[in-house]
């Protein structure tokens, strides 16, 4: 069977990654995803590495591909009247608008959702921004660093003694085009239903919020509110954590709570771990020092892959913290073609990732290059929105096309 949103088409209006990465899961599903961009103000993940083969360019960074792989690229300037009647054309052609600027942007452009959907009434249309099209706040622009920082999660990662670390990157910005695509699916399932279409608005914060419900839940129903515990194990689990291995910076994570699974575990280690002090969990709470001195004693003779292989086997939960070098070669990865390859004019041959999920029956599109700039320009504005070429070559001497 085709892909689940073949027959459907996406005007993404976003850039750097929020609104460009819920474009490429609606592409990986097989819909056709065009791309507005600005040959004169350049999307900035266009200039952010790695760049193949470190030569910078454009069309030669990997962030670029992997976030916008499947689309095809239209290049408008927007701030001009012309270009804004270019995206109400394009729209009104479109299932799906994506937008990802500071409220209040796309109505000062005349492009906000009621304009559009007075053209388009089935039209969907995402905005998402750091806090929301509303509230207090709702002009508060940034990127997904502030978003972390505000959802509450920075202040929790690092140790107790040292300032917060935060996640890594941009955290907000990886999580919420989950919530923006679970979103745009639930939508086009109603307009099946209604034949309506929505406006739909991602709060960036509020969706990584989601993640920190446990700790807010401890403060509403305790007044406790939770601190930087570094590698500290979850309070009621032992062993449980993270242990070194042999080789240089190998760690193993290890639960061994469950009782079959704290058996297995000691009967492997030998006779320091098979202390009857340490035979139920309780006990094991009261001595967590000592039996991750043990756990940690066995696997640092050992490699992390060996630790893993050898507790897996027995059921006992266990697993490589990957580094990068590991991820490319996992076996489990390469079974499910997570990574797969794609050929490309300017950076020639190279590895992306492919479809994270499936909608079975359906097969997910395979991994494709993302655009050049500009690459489709003239095929969309007559494939999409009926120009002829005397329109485009007007637009373009216009200025609206660059």
């Amino acid at each position: 069977m085709t892909a689940p949103l073949k027959n459907l088409r996406v005007l993404d209006l976003g850039w750097v990654m929020v609104g460009p990465m819920s474009g490429r899961y609606l592409a990986d599903l097989g819909a056709d995803v065009i791309k507005v961009e600005s040959s004169q103000r350049i999307d900035p993940l266009r200039t952010l590495g790695p760049f193949k083969d470190g030569r910078p360019g454009p069309e030669r960074s990997l962030a670029y591909h992997f976030i916008n792989a499947g689309k095809r690229s239209i290049t408008l300037d927007i701030s001009s009247k012309s270009g804004q009647q270019v995206v109400r054309a394009l729209a009104r052609e479109c299932d799906i608008v994506i937008e990802s600027f500071t409220p209040g942007v796309m109505e000062r452009l005349g492009l906000g959702y009621e304009t559009l959907k007075a053209d388009n009434p089935g039209l969907i249309m995402v905005s998402t921004c750091i806090l929301g099209q509303t509230g207090p706040a709702a002009g508060t622009s940034g990127v997904g660093t502030l978003g972390a920082a505000y959802a509450g999660v920075s202040f929790l990662i690092g140790w107790p003694d040292r300032p917060p670390t935060g996640p890594y990157s941009a955290w907000t910005d990886s999580v919420a085009p989950r919530f923006v695509v679970a979103s745009v699916l639930a939508a086009l399932h109603r307009r099946t239903q209604t034949g309506e279409g929505c406006y739909i608005d991602v709060s960036q914060s509020e969706a990584g919020v989601q993640f920190l419900l446990p700790a807010y839940f401890d403060y509403a129903a305790n007044g406790h509110v939770p601190q930087r515990a570094g590698n500290a194990p979850a309070p009621l689990r032992a062993p449980s954590g993270v242990y070194r291995c042999a080789g240089e910076d190998r760690w193993v994570a290890i639960d061994a709570s469950r009782a079959e699974h704290w058996r297995a575990l000691a009967e492997e280690i030998g006779s320091p771990a098979r202390d009857p002090k340490y035979a139920t969990l309780v006990s094991r709470l009261r001595h967590r020092e000592e039996v991750d001195a043990v756990v940690e004693a066995w696997t640092s003779t050992l490699t992390d892959h060996e630790v893993e292989r050898t507790l897996q086997s027995m059921g006992v939960p266990a697993h490589v913290l990957c580094h990068v070098e590991d991820l490319d070669v996992d076996p489990d990865l390469a079974s499910d073609v997570y990574l797969q390859p794609i050929e490309d004019p300017v950076v020639g041959s190279v590895r992306i990732r492919g479809a994270t999920f499936h909608i079975e029956p359906s097969a997910p599109e395979r991994a494709r290059p993302a655009p050049r700039i500009g690459d489709s320009t003239d095929a969309i504005l007559q494939e999409v929105a009926g120009m002829s070429p005397q329109d485009i070559s007007a637009l373009r001497e216009a200025g609206a096309l660059q």
